[in-house]
């Protein structure tokens, strides 16, 4: 039964182009303070996965036939399209001699990729949502202009040394908000690993491991991703469907996307793991920013020709006076500097002397020097250092006169 889609070619065919562009495209530099790659990984990089495999599924549905039923009772006769509906629903294998179980995900599990898809995307809603729009710009103008080599990278440090020191003590949100959006991340990891295994029947958490080495057994099916994604099953109709009368029908049915599913979801499988682990490797390195020594290693930068300390007593100087929201907004700015600008940077956050200038008005500047050069105009004028009298005898002008008695100066003219 072939049922042919309208346009779905052109559909595939765009998404197609949309997926091969995200690789064209240059990769834009991150530069929200509460995104990263690895949030990337999964509101960006899942996203199409999945998408992906929605697509491929879907095409497989809407462009072949999806199943083939025949009657036990009579092979050579056509099986009624409402027959093969029900099929499609309820198909089933047999695990023992009793035990049925049904295939309910075959029908559906494609729409399961795409509802995953939306929620893959919930960590950057999240993340954006949590943006701070002044540190955000100020990474967005390291990072545009982080290739020149001119002075504006030496105004750029400027300016963020600036900042850092108008607002210290004040960026504990931002590493706060940061680390909620990997853990929600990593929730949608393990809610996506329990949401397929119960889709699949309890198939799926160790799907990977064991179809390992991934031998396939062509006659019997017995391997186990034969076993979870089963190309051949079995259908009845009775009584209860209402569409047989008071008789019983048995068919048996070539699920053909089968061997799609296993292969689709085996890769979706070993994607979740790889996603996952990286996800709570990259929550213990944000944990580990509480450990000082950790602290120092993570800002550790190699040392200028014109440094004058050490790069560690720099660091230290630097990180005694930071909270763990300015640690963790050093360490995102310095991906978007050099190392000789960022040991500037950390050059300038240590000298206490020079974030007391940065963070002096302008405006008071001006008034300092100002009544800094009137009181230079009204200053008494010194006579013994205008006159140039040597220091020592007659330092003080009375001196001249020679005293009489009772100290008064003697005024009698000497006439030869």
């Amino acid at each position: 039964m072939a049922v042919i889609g309208h346009g779905g070619t052109d559909i595939i065919r765009q998404l197609v182009g949309n997926v091969v562009n995200i690789f064209k495209k240059k990769r834009a530099p991150c530069t929200s303070p509460c995104d990263g790659l690895v949030l990337k990984m999964h509101y960006q990089w899942t996203f199409w996965l999945l998408l992906a495999g929605f697509s491929s599924v879907w095409y497989s549905w809407y462009h072949r036939d999806v199943i083939t039923c025949v009657s036990h009772f009579n092979a050579e006769t056509q099986v009624r399209l409402d027959y093969i509906n029900i099929c499609l629903s309820y198909p089933y294998v047999e695990e023992g001699s009793t035990d049925r179980r049904f295939l309910l995900f075959y029908r559906w599990i494609h729409w399961t990729l795409l509802v995953l898809a939306a929620i893959y995307y919930i960590p950057r809603k999240i993340s954006k949502n949590s943006e701070n729009p002044k540190v955000k710009k100020l990474i967005e103008d390291l990072a545009v202009n982080s290739h020149r080599y001119d002075q504006i990278e030496k105004e750029l440090v400027d300016r963020a040394a600036r900042f850092i020191a108008n607002n210290l003590k004040t960026h504990n949100g931002l590493y706060y908000k940061f680390v909620v959006c990997n853990v929600v991340a990593l929730v949608v990891d393990i809610l996506s690993f329990q949401f397929l295994d119960f889709v699949f029947q309890g198939r799926f958490l160790h799907y990977g491991w064991m179809a390992y080495p991934y031998t396939r057994d062509p006659v019997n099916f017995s391997d186990y991703m034969s076993r979870t994604f089963p190309p051949f099953a079995k259908c009845e109709l009775s009584v209860t469907n209402k569409l047989v009368g008071q008789r019983t029908e048995k068919f048996g049915c070539h699920l053909t996307v089968m061997e799609l599913y296993e292969k689709v979801f085996l890769g979706v499988w070993v994607w979740l793991i790889v996603l996952t682990t990286i996800t709570c490797a990259y929550l213990i390195f944000l944990g580990f920013m509480w450990l000082p020594y950790f602290r120092l290693m993570m800002l550790r930068v190699a040392k200028p020709l014109n440094a004058k300390d050490t790069v560690s007593n720099t660091i230290v100087s630097v990180v005694n006076c930071c909270k763990i929201g300015d640690v963790y907004l050093l360490y995102r700015l310095k991906q978007h500097l050099s190392h000789a600008r960022f040991y500037e940077l950390l050059t300038r956050l240590s000298d206490p002397e020079l974030i007391k200038t940065m963070l002096e008005d302008p405006a008071d500047r001006a008034v300092h020097a100002r009544n800094g050069q009137e009181n230079l105009r009204n200053r008494k004028p010194n006579v013994g250092a205008h006159m140039g009298v040597p220091k020592g005898k007659f330092n003080n002008p009375n001196d001249l006169f020679i005293s009489q008695d009772y100290g008064r100066p003697n005024t009698s003219i000497l006439v030869e």
